[in-house]
């Protein structure tokens, strides 16, 4: 059987964008052969501006030139179209799923959120791995028409959304944690280990778990973001970020989590979601666990999700994931699960 190409538009090239360019070229053989699937590149937009290629852009080119600092609009041989995503669909390049993976704006959504509005008014599905606009648009993208995959805005590889859903299946959640955002678990391991505050997050930042400007994850912005979603999804609410009570974790000092640790306690950056009176309230906070609690049990580079329940007992699950390559695999993940609904 012929594979079914499948037109991709990549919107964001950065760590996890490179990485999922990388993804899509490796294992091009075997997905055409399992899944029936010829993923092709053939459009891409960063701050520089939208390239196109209806014959595929080659995406371990495209990613090389990014990682040596180059500009998608410079790549050689590109063919500039416009700066958005919704210059790339006027061109009529055939547009199959557009990949939103660019920096997030929580006031209004920014470009993010408008790319995934152009793309599902053409009738095109969306594989995300920004968040900002599933928090600020959460029922117009989960609504009618094209549909959205979200995997990667909830714990990278980590399919949280899933197993949460098939928990709460047949239970009811008493409580639900959530330790999701990588950069402040590893920036704390860090610390406790020695490093100064300023020292660790430059090595965040050298290994890629950490971006540039850290204060959206070491704010708690990230952690607020994935925790909304989570609730969303999962625990039959509607919440806004403005529904979170969010402290960061630069508060936090070495001598704290010393003093935890030398309790049999650890210092852990924690979103959680307690049902009251009033609905759901969710927190993010630095918290101290019983060092026998699952998140507290992380290494500097997992992040997991536990989930309380009144008759299915206590689910708990981790991922380890060292850098960006696992958050792609989960935007890959949606990418064809996608191209395989029906209709499609």
């Amino acid at each position: 059987m012929t594979p079914r190409p499948v037109r991709i538009a990549v919107s964001g090239l950065g760590a996890i964008g490179g990485s999922l360019l990388r993804l899509i070229a490796a294992d091009d053989a075997d997905r055409r052969r399992t899944h029936g699937l010829d993923l092709r590149v053939v459009a891409a937009v960063d701050s520089s501006g939208a390239i196109v290629d209806a014959g595929g852009i080659d995406p371990v080119a495209l990613a090389a030139h990014k990682a040596a600092g180059g500009r998608a609009v410079d790549l050689p041989g590109a063919t500039v179209a416009g700066t958005t995503v919704a210059d790339v669909l006027a061109t009529g390049t055939g547009i199959d799923m557009l990949v939103e993976a660019g920096p997030g704006d929580l006031e209004t959504g920014g470009a993010g959120l408008a790319a995934v509005r152009a793309a599902r008014a053409a009738g095109i599905p969306v594989a995300l791995a920004a968040k900002a606009p599933l928090v600020l648009a959460w029922d117009e993208l989960t609504g009618p028409g094209p549909a959205v995959g979200y995997s990667a805005c909830v714990g990278g590889a980590l399919p949280t959304v899933t197993l949460v859903r098939a928990t709460l299946t047949s239970a009811r959640a008493t409580r639900v944690e959530a330790a999701l955002n990588g950069t402040s678990v590893y920036v704390l391991s860090l610390i406790e280990d020695g490093l100064s505050p300023a020292d660790a997050v430059a090595r965040a930042q050298a290994t890629g778990i950490a971006e540039p400007d850290p204060s959206f994850d070491l704010d708690g912005w990230d952690a607020a973001c994935k925790l909304v979603i989570l609730a969303n999804a999962t625990l039959g609410t509607r919440a806004r970020l403005s529904d979170v009570d969010r402290t960061g974790i630069t508060g936090v000092t070495r001598d704290d989590l010393l003093r935890a640790r030398a309790a049999g306690r650890r210092v852990v950056p924690l979103g959680t979601a307690v049902p009251g009176a009033d609905g759901w309230r969710l927190t993010v906070a630095p918290v101290e666990l019983p060092g026998d609690h699952p998140l507290a049990r992380m290494d500097a580079e997992e992040m997991g999700v536990v989930v309380h329940t009144d008759v299915a007992g206590r689910l708990s699950a981790t991922t380890r994931e060292p850098d960006a390559v696992p958050s792609a695999a989960a935007v890959l993940r949606d990418i064809l699960t996608l191209a395989r609904t029906p209709g499609r």
